[in-house]
């Protein structure tokens, strides 16, 4: 079996580039059949990831979400099965697959790993696997953007981003359609969930499977500041779902109107707009950690 990866050596503030590098000595002296191309720019992975899956059976993404989304979206209607190697700074879509975020464990599942099916998400034709969202985490991601070159790292940028964030909460008024159910809220943030985190570990929908056909939407609707940083260490558990402000429902297709706010797929940002989210079941393939026996 051969392997692509494409590695975004700027992921992570500079991890993804020790990590390619950690790789390719692994991968050399295992004999794994692999060829390693690198990112320039943004998107570039999707080109890349779109060329490799006419050549190799494994095409793997390393760097952030963001780089797994790109090769995601490049590969999910073709033979080739998604690989994850973690080398951002949330490293959220390993989580939800199982996948260690170690990098020689990460190897081991990517060179002996069980392909298994991938729900995908499509909003407004755009690919994600891991969550779209939007209000108050779209700013924690606008902020840890905005700070890439600080010297906060891993989770604890994405808590920076939350303290940062908390002092300006805001709130809007949507109208939340899932599966012809309508909802009218008044939200902080809505998350459309594939998987069962983002942010970097927290642990926003518990029950959310990659596999389980439906999307988790978590509605957290007006909350005090002070209750919703009671309220945050929570996730990472899943215990914050027991405050009144939030509550989970599931469907296949999901609409969110209102004022049109920045969305956010697998980490990355796009332009305001109406969020129209689709799953489509077991549309993909990703290595996964084999069973245990």
């Amino acid at each position: 079996m051969s392997i692509a990866i494409i590695a975004n050596p700027l992921a992570g503030r500079g991890r993804g580039q020790k990590v390619a590098q950690a790789v390719q000595q692994l991968l050399k002296e295992q004999n794994v059949d692999f060829e390693m191309v690198f990112t320039q720019y943004a998107g570039h992975a999707v080109e890349l990831a779109d060329q490799a899956s006419d050549k190799h059976p494994v095409v793997a993404a390393l760097g952030g979400d963001g780089t797994v989304r790109e090769v995601l979206s490049a590969i999910w209607q073709k033979p080739s099965a998604l690989g994850v190697i973690p080398g951002g700074t949330g490293n959220d879509y390993a989580r939800g697959l199982g996948i260690p975020r170690e990098t020689e464990a990460a190897l081991k599942v990517l060179v002996e790993g069980t392909a298994a099916p991938l729900d995908v998400g499509l909003e407004h034709g755009d690919v994600f696997g891991q969550l779209a969202c939007i209000g108050f985490p779209v700013d924690v991601i606008m902020h840890v953007n905005a700070h890439r070159d600080g010297l906060i790292n891993g989770s604890a940028a994405f808590l920076a981003g939350v303290a940062a964030t908390l002092r300006n909460l805001r709130h809007y008024q949507v109208r939340i359609t899932v599966d012809g159910k309508v909802l009218e809220k008044d939200v902080v943030g809505v998350f459309v969930m594939n998987m069962p985190y983002g942010g970097g570990g927290m642990k926003f929908a518990p029950d959310a499977r990659y596999d389980g056909g439906e999307f988790h939407v978590v509605i957290v609707e007006k909350i005090s500041r002070w209750d919703l940083t009671i309220t945050l260490p929570k996730i990472y558990s899943g215990r914050h779902l027991s405050n009144p402000a939030a509550s989970v429902v599931q469907g296949k297709e999901v609409s969110i109107e209102g004022q049109s706010l920045p969305i956010m797929l697998d980490g990355d940002i796009f332009p305001a707009r109406p969020v129209q989210a689709s799953i489509k079941p077991r549309a993909a393939q990703v290595v996964i950690p084999k069973a245990p026996a």
